[in-house]
């Protein structure tokens, strides 16, 4: 399927005439229950507050705004080119003038996520945006070239649905620093990487539990519990730089993967998470929750 075939001219918007993201969306929302998308277009305006700012991706000069209601009949997208950047909100220094506004069923959830990925590389690409803001009126974007060259995937991979990469630890990193990462962030595992951003291996909260906390390892007859010590010495644990502590039999994936084959691994080796790598580096994170998350959250 080409990208093309979500838009229609009837739901693109050239040129824009809002001044704050609330009624860009309002105005494509209009657009998409014009033409038919919207089977409850009252209940479908209702959502979209709530949706913002939460499900709006900022993408160089485009916002994206995407949702998944059973209030819709298919998958479909709008766009609008304002004549000036809008503000993400009043407060945010986030500003752009492509609003794009991406919507389908429920059951519609992995083609959903391959157009957004889809739109969201698009937008990161500067011949795309240059083609869509020279534009005067709906027949020039649906004819910029560079938009109707692309393709939406037949299947999802990695990178539709993984984290990019944001956290990793070096092989040096006191477990004590690792924790409070971890802690700070909200996560439960941080490759270990070399200098070279080459995987090395795996900290989990098991190696918090096993090195940083008392754990059922040994009772004391003084009812009193042992934390784990690396072996051949005692010594502080939080110290312990995380090159010693970490699981190194770490299985990476490629971004390029489909959905399918990790997830498929994922069950029968019973993996929770992935590294990602291109070309041998890191490039992000995904997890049996981001799958689940992402394709059967509303």
């Amino acid at each position: 399927m080409r990208l093309i075939e979500l838009l229609d001219r009837d739901r693109i918007a050239v040129p824009l005439d809002v001044t704050n993201l609330r009624d860009a969306a309002d105005v494509l929302t209009a657009t998409l229950a014009a033409t038919g998308v919207v089977s409850d277009a009252e209940r479908f305006r209702g959502l979209v507050p709530a949706a913002l700012p939460r499900d709006v991706v900022t993408v160089g000069s485009a916002f994206l705004l995407h949702l998944r209601s059973d209030a819709v009949r298919r998958l479909a997208a709008a766009l609008g080119v304002a004549p000036v950047p809008i503000k993400r909100h009043p407060d945010s220094e986030q500003a752009a003038r492509i609003v794009l506004l991406l919507v389908a069923p429920p059951r519609e959830s992995s083609a959903h996520l391959r157009a957004l990925s889809v739109l969201a590389r698009a937008m990161s690409r500067r011949e795309v945006v240059e083609a869509i803001l020279a534009a005067q009126d709906p027949d020039e974007v649906l004819a910029a070239a560079p938009l109707a060259d692309l393709e939406v995937p037949g299947s999802l991979t990695v990178r539709d649905i993984m984290v990019a990469r944001r956290l990793s630890l070096r092989p040096d990193t006191p477990l004590g620093e690792a924790s409070q990462i971890m802690v700070a962030h909200r996560v439960d595992a941080l490759p270990v990487v070399s200098e070279d951003d080459e995987v090395l291996g795996l900290v989990t909260h098991q190696e918090l539990l096993k090195y940083l906390l008392p754990v059922y390892v040994k009772r004391e007859s003084s009812g009193e519990f042992r934390a784990a010590r690396r072996s051949g010495g005692g010594g502080d644990p939080h110290a312990i730089p995380v090159r010693e502590v970490m699981d190194r039999t770490v299985l990476c994936v490629s971004e390029d993967q489909t959905l399918a084959d990790v997830a498929n691994i994922m069950v029968t080796r019973n993996i929770e998470r992935f590294p990602v790598v291109r070309e041998g580096q890191l490039v992000g994170f995904l997890t049996r929750g981001d799958i689940v998350r992402r394709l059967f959250g509303r």
